[in-house]
């Protein structure tokens, strides 16, 4: 196959790679894989990742805001997606984003359509409480909606997405998760891992970006409780939601057990995650963290480290009583206590997440995709 990506986001220069990037640098190994790149202005000065797909280069006019980004160059990328569908002889075109996703639509392939985020959420979210935030989670929705019934095929992540895809008019959905790659994550000693980093004592660990989706607030809160640091992996990206939770700390009187690593490189993740005694999934309750699974999760796994999440529906069920949820602040308290007091089954964890690995997923993609193309011909 000759498959068209549409990504969330820049491919190589985002600091967490997304399931896109695993799943296609899996699939460009058999097939003719071609990435839209957009060269976002916030992530310019990041290392890029290597890649087996062939970009596009799509950077157009570059401006810091991301939805403006995507607003002003929408006729340059709706240029860039149809010559390249025609250039290159694109059997299908693969879109997970919002107005690009809009323009391959006429581009006169079909299309597949990755939902792997309640997108009008994941859009508003980024400019919390104010009244463009409104606005722009209405325009996304009317957008997605329009998006969803126009895709000759869809792949979502949860069934519970499943659910709300068909409520929202589409009919053809597959279910393929999210993974890890076991081959990268794999454990290390922890007490090494530690002192590698220069950590003593118990460490909570949370690996992911720092945006007003997260839950970091309820952690800070029960920090007072617990006799342990908490290290907080990964960057900022878009909002200020970091120095909220570096003030929030200040206030509660624990700013001195929390350590932020800011961005690492993502081949260095598991010697973080390996200094963990508990991996953290802090998640609001809204419904882009209640009925999807994100990847971080397998990542503790994957690294044999017990998972303390949110309680969420589709977590729940798709994991069941394999990881720990907690309700609110003192919850998580005693679920950590009852955690380190506790016996883990190491090899079972990591078990869980080599049944979610990327290569196996990858698999289950190209079968989809082959699926979506044959019933088009």
């Amino acid at each position: 196959m000759k498959i068209l990506v549409i990504p969330t986001t820049d491919w190589i220069r985002h600091p967490n790679p997304n399931r896109l990037n695993f799943i296609f640098d899996n699939l460009a190994e058999k097939h003719e894989v071609y990435v839209l790149h957009f060269g976002l202005k916030k992530f310019q000065s990041q290392e890029p990742r290597e890649t087996k797909c062939r970009l596009v280069t799509a950077s157009g006019i570059a401006v810091g805001d991301q939805s403006l980004y995507y607003l002003l160059n929408f006729f340059y990328h709706a240029w860039k997606i149809k010559s390249t569908a025609k250039r290159e002889k694109i059997d299908l075109i693969l879109s997970s984003n919002i107005l690009p996703s809009f323009a391959a639509n006429f581009a006169g392939v079909p299309v597949v359509f990755d939902y792997l985020d309640h997108l009008q959420e994941s859009a508003s979210v980024y400019y919390p409480g104010s009244a463009l935030g409104e606005i722009v989670k209405a325009v996304v929705s009317s957008i997605v909606r329009f998006n969803i019934r126009k895709a000759n095929f869809i792949i979502t992540v949860t069934e519970e997405f499943k659910c709300l895809l068909e409520g929202m008019g589409a009919k053809k959905v597959a279910v393929i998760p999210n993974g890890v790659d076991t081959s990268l994550l794999k454990p290390l000693s922890k007490e090494e891992s530690k002192r590698n980093l220069g950590l003593e004592g118990d460490v909570l660990g949370y690996v992911g970006a720092l945006e007003h989706w997260v839950d970091l607030e309820t952690v800070v809160e029960a920090m007072p409780f617990l006799d342990a640091k908490l290290m907080i992996v990964g960057p900022g990206l878009f909002t200020d939601y970091g120095d909220k939770i570096k003030s929030l700390a200040e206030e509660r009187g624990v700013r001195d057990k929390i350590i932020f690593t800011g961005a690492i490189k993502y081949s260095d993740l598991g010697k973080y995650i390996s200094a963990m005694d508990i991996g953290l999934n802090p998640l609001k309750d809204m419904t882009k963290n209640q009925e999807t699974v994100g990847g971080k999760v397998f990542n503790y796994l994957s690294c044999e480290r017990p998972v303390l999440s949110s309680r969420m529906i589709a977590l729940e069920r798709l994991l069941g009583s394999e990881i720990y949820y907690y309700d609110d602040a003192m919850s998580f308290v005693s679920q950590v206590k009852l955690i380190m007091n506790s016996s883990i089954d190491k090899e079972r964890l990591r078990a869980v997440a080599k049944r979610f690995d990327w290569r196996k997923i990858a698999l289950d993609y190209e079968g989809a995709l082959q699926k979506a193309l044959d019933e088009e011909r």
